[in-house]
């Protein structure tokens, strides 16, 4: 939705009452400010500061405060062993974020890494294939996901019990 430029201004008087503060604040706080131009005037009212606060609505005529979704817990979504490769995808996000200077939500958000998590993917096309990823961020950043996904199920699969006691067989063979 396009965003609507829109003015408001305020009149704010060094001798005068706190509202007119509070409106203003509770204002800046509830709308998407675009710009904000203070000047001290002397006036009918008398002398004080008038704010010129430039905002932006869209047409849905709800306010930027209220459009955010709630915040979602992956800890309670994901078991033990899921958040622990989570937490191994949001720290490779993070390293390769701070690597290029982008923040971590341009590589992937925590949804996309929520929705490796359960998937496993093993393939490009398998990243591709989650909600919201684009073949930009699979050709920039695939592969290194899928190669923490690939070093992870090569020690998952060196720890089991029965590729241990296959190796220990195979070290007591007499050559």
């Amino acid at each position: 939705m396009p965003l609507l430029t829109q003015y408001r201004t305020f009149f704010v008087s060094p001798f005068g009452e706190t509202s007119v503060c509070d409106e203003l604040n509770k204002f800046l706080k509830s709308n998407r400010i675009v710009n904000v131009e203070k000047r001290l005037i002397e006036g009918e009212r008398g002398t004080g500061w008038l704010f010129l606060v430039e905002y932006g609505s869209d047409n849905s005529g709800r306010n930027a405060v209220s459009n955010t979704t709630p915040r979602t817990d992956y800890r309670e979504i994901l078991n033990e062993q899921e958040y622990a490769l989570f937490d191994r995808l949001r720290t490779l996000r993070k390293e390769l974020a701070e690597k290029q200077g982008i923040p971590v939500y341009a590589i992937f958000t925590n949804d996309h890494l929520a929705g490796m998590v359960k998937k496993h993917p093993v393939s490009l096309k398998d990243i591709a294939a989650l909600p919201g990823v684009g073949e930009s961020r699979v050709k920039q950043y695939g592969a290194q996901f899928l190669g923490l996904f690939s070093k992870l199920n090569t020690t998952s699969v060196e720890n089991t019990p029965a590729v241990n006691e296959a190796a220990n067989e195979t070290q007591e063979l007499p050559l």
